[in-house]
Order: C-alpha cells, then structure tokens, then sequence
C-alpha cells in the first residue's frame, strides 16, 4: 500500500488511495441495491447508506472466507499459539487473584476470535489490557467488579472515537517515526518480560530457575533452540541460494511446545482432580459507583492511552507492514475493540483488545490469514463448553519457561517491524532519532503513553528548528539579511 509522504511527517492511518477504494466500493454496492429495488426512493439515505455497508461487509466475509480456506496449512494452525506467551499468564493471573471466570472468558474470546479472523482476515490478535492485568495484580489489587468497570470504561471511549471516525484523524497526523518507536519500546519491554519468566523464579529477577526441574532452565534453552532453529530468518546468503539448494523441513515450533507444555502440565501431581465435563454458568454483574470511581481511575483512564495508540494505532501500522493487502482500518479496530468488551465484560468476561505485539506473535510463528485465529477461537470455545473454569488448575501448571520463550521470540518479530518503518524512516536521521528516544523513553518509562509523548514533542521540535532554519535561508536568498551574520546561509 502506498503511504503518502509530505515535508512534515508520513501519517500512518488510511490514505487518500484507500478512501477513494471505499468510496468506488460504496457506490458500486449503491449501483446493486437500485438495481435489485426499483422503488429504491422508498428508503432513506441512511437506510441505503447501512444497506451498502452491509453488502460490503458481506462481500469481505465471502472473500475472507475463501483466502482461509485456499490458504490453510500447518502453518497457520502453529501461528495461531504464537500469542499465548501475553494470553495465558494474565489469564491466569486474573482467574486466581481476582476470580475472573476462565469459562465465560475462553468462550467469549474465542467468539471474538472467529469473528475477527472472518471481519479482517489476518491474524488479528486478541490480548488482556495489559495496564488494568498489571494494576489488578498488584500489591494493592483490585476486586472484579473494578477489573470489569475500568474495561467497559475504556471499551466506551474507544467504540465512540472509532464510531465517530476521530480515531482516523488522529492516525493521520501521528508521525510514523513515533509509532515506530513504540512498536521498538514495546518489544523490548516484552522481550525482558519473556526472558525473566523463562529464565527466573519471579519478576524481581532474584533467582534463577533450577537447571533440572519441570520448569527449569533446561527446558527453556531447549525451548529457545527449537524456536531459533525453526524460526529465526535464514542468512542472505542462504536465501539467495535456495532454489539450488534442500532446505529443512519447516517444524511448527509453537505446536511442538504447546504439546510438549500440556504434557509436562499433565505430569504435575493432582493437576486434572478439579476437570469436570461442563461450561461455566454466566453470572451478569452488577456495579456500584465506589466500584466503578476507582476501576475507572486506578485502571481504566491509565490503559484507555495504550489501548488508543498500541491496540488500534500501532496494530494497524504492523498490520500495514506484514499484511500490505490487507491493512486493519483504524476505525474497524477500535469499533471492535468496544463492541466485544462491552458485550462481554458483563458476564465477568476479561477486558480484551488487540495488539500490535499479538499481531508480531501470530505472523512471526506462521500465521498468515484470518483461519489462524479462527482455529484458536474455535479451540478455546470449545475448552470453556467441555470444562469450564475447571481448567484452571490444569493452565497454571502449563510451564512459565515455555511461555516466557514464545513471548520472547514474538517480541523480535515486534521489534523488527519497528525498525523496518518506512523508506523515510531508513534514510532521514531526524527520523531515526524520534524513533530512538520513543522507543528508549517507552522501555525507561514503562509507559507506551510516555514514550509517545516524549517522541512526538521531539518530532515537532525537530519540526519548528527546521522551519526556522528554511525561514532564515529565504531571507538571506531574498537580501533580507548578511550571509556573514547567518551561519547557516554559507551553503546558499
């Protein structure tokens, strides 16, 4: 897809080509509903304008359909766990403290997955909101009723800037050096985050794990070599000699571990006592003000900034690098990110979003369609209906060193689409400069929020020096001025 360029910045959202894209698919879908209704003046405008929307959506399911279908392969089905590194742990983590219902939870994001996977048509991801998982895990925790109101809070905000296209205006003009950033920041973040939860005991990093144990560092370098081995890119000089040369099987590393996870889970003492046949019974949740007031502000109003930039702005920006023919719109993913949560956190569901970091995972273990992501929905909905929540106790024995390798190496495939950015990125220094304090002020900070904020005032400043400086060369071209009193104009 081409971006369009200016003086200034290259903005990341939908272009001028794109809309124009729309607007003929619109119009040609018009062009169809007079044809099949003559009195076509009985309806409204908008009657027509939901009408040719709803043709279009039709006609991407269709298409979606058909690309699943043509293009499903081991493949996909080993892409499809990529994300489970970010999925489970939190999961878990939610289920355990705060008695989130793994059950509603696993049916409902596995719902969301199909969908997804048929809307889009990549391997859309589906992640925890990672800022309400870490405030609700921590030393001052908070009750589930708090979990579910600061998720409907932000889910809110970002159906009604998705809904009224301000997400697209705000995609237009955030420069791309600055997402690019945050795509770098936050896969290193996530790349510390594997590499402690493979290799330690706890997130302090103050032990390493046993050599020999069930969970233990033998098994993660075991882990690690299998995934470098099967999924780390192959040298230039290899790849230029391919066709002369017998490459080695492609082995589905995600599939491998998770069996090889599932079975180390299975030998834990008493790990499968608490399974019984049947679903989770739904229970609709009710909310007090004091519950809602201090959901919404110790966790909903922190996470609503990494929700708008990382699970809609960022997530398009990658999906755009890795899936140039079917880029995610902006407004489609915040719209979706709000509907899902507010169908489903009422039930004691857990707040979700997408994710540039899942959208990496997914494609860097195989996926490469929307089926991927439909098989791990229809495999979860399938889990939370046979057992129900009584597979917690089973999912916490699933070893922390397996995960903490996936996440790892899906966060090297975050990384390098950050550092890939565009051709503007690869050439101009300024531009690598914003992407260098974005990424390195989101890692320092924590925050994707602050790393933003930190590269995109650089961006503006770098900005306004060099429309001074273009302000001093015309006035001293224009005889406004002495060549020798203005150092920069020597060059003029």
């Amino acid at each position: 897809m081409d971006v369009i360029v200016n003086a200034e910045h290259e903005p990341v959202g939908l272009d001028e080509k794109e809309e124009d894209e729309d607007r003929r698919e619109n119009e040609r879908n018009l062009v169809t509903f007079r044809r099949e209704n003559d009195n076509d003046d009985d309806f409204t405008e908008d009657e027509k304008r939901i009408v040719t929307r709803g043709l279009s959506l039709g006609k991407t399911v269709r298409n979606n359909w058909t690309s699943m279908r043509e293009s499903w392969c081991t493949r996909e089905a080993n892409g499809s766990l990529g994300d489970l590194g970010t999925f489970l742990p939190l999961l878990i983590g939610l289920s355990i403290t705060q008695g989130l219902d793994l059950g509603t939870t696993l049916i409902f994001t596995g719902a969301y997955n199909v969908c997804t996977g048929f809307l889009f048509g990549i391997p859309m991801p589906l992640q925890p909101m990672k800022t309400i998982a870490a405030v609700a895990l921590s030393e001052k925790p908070l009750t589930l009723n708090e979990v579910i109101a600061a998720g409907i809070f932000v889910s809110i905000c970002v159906f009604v800037i998705g809904a009224t296209g301000m997400i697209d205006k705000f995609n237009r003009v955030t420069p791309v050096a600055t997402i690019s950033g945050m795509q770098l920041g936050l896969g290193l973040s996530l790349a510390k985050k594997g590499f402690t939860l493979a290799a330690y005991t706890s997130s302090s990093m103050g032990s390493l794990r046993p050599w020999f144990e069930r969970d233990g560092l033998l098994l993660a370098i075991t882990s690690g070599m299998i995934v470098l081995w099967t999924s780390a890119p192959k040298p230039q000089s290899v790849v230029a000699t391919m066709n002369k040369k017998r490459s080695l099987p492609r082995v589905p590393a995600a599939l491998v571990l998770v069996v090889l996870g599932f079975i180390l889970a299975l030998s834990v003492p008493n790990a499968t006592r608490s399974l019984k046949f049947g679903p989770s019974t739904p229970k609709l949740l009710t909310l007090n003000w004091a519950e809602a007031k201090t959901g919404i502000v110790r966790a909903g109003i922190p996470q609503l900034p990494l929700t708008t930039l990382n699970s809609v702005i960022s997530v398009c920006a990658v999906s755009r690098e890795l899936f140039p023919k079917h880029p995610a719109k902006p407004r489609d993913v915040a719209t979706s990110v709000g509907l899902m949560n507010l169908m489903s956190c009422w039930f004691g569901a857990m707040p979700s979003c997408h994710g540039a970091g899942g959208l990496a995972a997914h494609y860097h273990f195989g996926a490469r369609t929307g089926g991927a992501v439909c098989f791990l929905g229809g495999w979860k909905v399938l889990l939370g209906i046979l057992f129900g929540s009584s597979l917690l106790e089973l999912l916490a024995s699933f070893p922390e060193t397996v995960l903490g390798v996936m996440l790892f190496a899906a966060s090297c495939e975050l990384m390098a689409t950050g550092l890939r950015g565009s051709p503007k990125q690869a050439t101009e220094a300024s531009e690598k400069f914003v992407l260098l304090v974005t990424a390195s002020v989101t890692v320092a900070a924590k925050s994707t929020w602050v790393g933003f904020v930190f590269g995109l005032g650089t961006h503006v400043l770098l900005l306004v020096r060099a429309k001074i400086e273009d302000w001093l060369n015309e006035r001293v071209t224009c005889g406004g001025g002495d060549a020798d009193e203005v150092p920069v104009a020597a060059s003029c």
